[in-house]
């Protein structure tokens, strides 16, 4: 296997260029967008092997590859396409560096919050290798 060094990588135009330490370090290293009612379908994804439906609003997101520690930044966001819902998404449990487990649940009208799940689901994690 080759190694290819270098400090910058640039489009053709040389307008959008990266460093490498933005490239390790800047980058999302797992993405995805699944729809999480019904039958839970896996819509786009980076780095994620499978997403693990474990009940009512409680997800798990397996990572192909694992990162170097579960130290990184999840960005999380989604709904159930319902506006009279305040809808929430957060991690469940502390995040290891080969999965990461979400749930959704909503509150009505200030009535508590209750596990649903998520019509619609988007999380990205930044971390190192």
């Amino acid at each position: 296997m080759s190694t290819l060094k270098v400090n910058s990588i640039q489009d053709t135009s040389g307008s959008n260029g990266s460093t490498s330490e933005e490239i390790s370090k800047g980058r999302a290293k797992v993405w995805v967008n699944f729809k999480g009612s019904g039958t839970l379908t896996v819509n786009e994804s980076f780095n994620v092997s499978s997403v693990t439906d474990n009940g009512t609003g409680n997800y798990t997101i397996n990572y192909s590859s694992a990162l170097s520690s579960a130290n990184g930044c999840s960005v999380l966001g989604g709904g159930r396409g319902d506006s009279n819902f305040n809808m929430h998404v957060e991690t469940d449990t502390t995040p290891s560096a080969s999965s990461l487990h979400i749930k959704g649940s909503y509150d009505w009208a200030g009535g508590g919050a209750n596990a649903n799940d998520l019509s619609r689901a988007y999380v990205a994690v930044f971390n190192d290798w």
